[in-house]
């Protein structure tokens, strides 16, 4: 679970795969929502004492802090280059916008090649974004990512994941 909100079916993906290991962010273990979710870690070793997880030599991960309402927990495959973000970047077709809800994503400029962060979710950085920065200084600087997979709207799959990465979260 890359944030606190996605824990929906962590349940059932748990008796389905009893043996596989699951993974907390920061803030999920400890709400009454997961209570019977057995978690074998937690996502966050920035205080430097933690074990780092099992997939870190393939893996790397870097924390979006700053929220007062939620962190996520950002992955990036070294071999493929693939950055995975859950929430913090969305970016819909606009054939999905319709209705209510469509004007809604194109307010909060979610839809188009571009994508954002809702914008609920940005106001909650507005006293954090220099946390937020260093974590997408990561992303951009170091990892330089040329697929990215989103839990919501279309990935990149055609070597530009960085500028839409930096373009998406342009407002940190």
């Amino acid at each position: 679970s890359p944030n606190k909100i996605h824990h929906i079916f962590l349940k059932q993906w748990q008796e389905k795969f009893p043996h596989a290991c699951f993974y907390s962010p920061p803030g999920l273990s400890c709400r009454k929502v997961v209570e019977g979710v057995r978690f074998d870690k937690e996502l966050d070793y920035s205080d430097g004492n933690s074990e780092k997880h099992a997939f870190y030599e393939d893996i790397e991960q870097v924390i979006f802090h700053g929220s007062f309402f939620m962190e996520e927990v950002v992955f990036f495959h070294k071999l493929s280059k693939t950055v995975i973000f859950g929430d913090l970047i969305q970016r819909f077709p606009e054939s999905d916008a319709r209705g209510w809800k469509g004007m809604l994503m194109w307010i909060d400029g979610l839809v188009g090649k571009r994508g954002s962060t809702p914008r609920e979710w940005r106001l909650s950085f507005m006293c954090g974004k220099d946390k937020a920065r260093a974590a997408l200084n990561t992303v951009l600087e170091e990892w330089k990512p040329e697929q990215l997979v989103i839990a919501h709207g279309e990935c990149v799959a055609d070597g530009t994941a960085t500028e839409v990465v930096r373009d998406a979260l342009s407002w940190i």
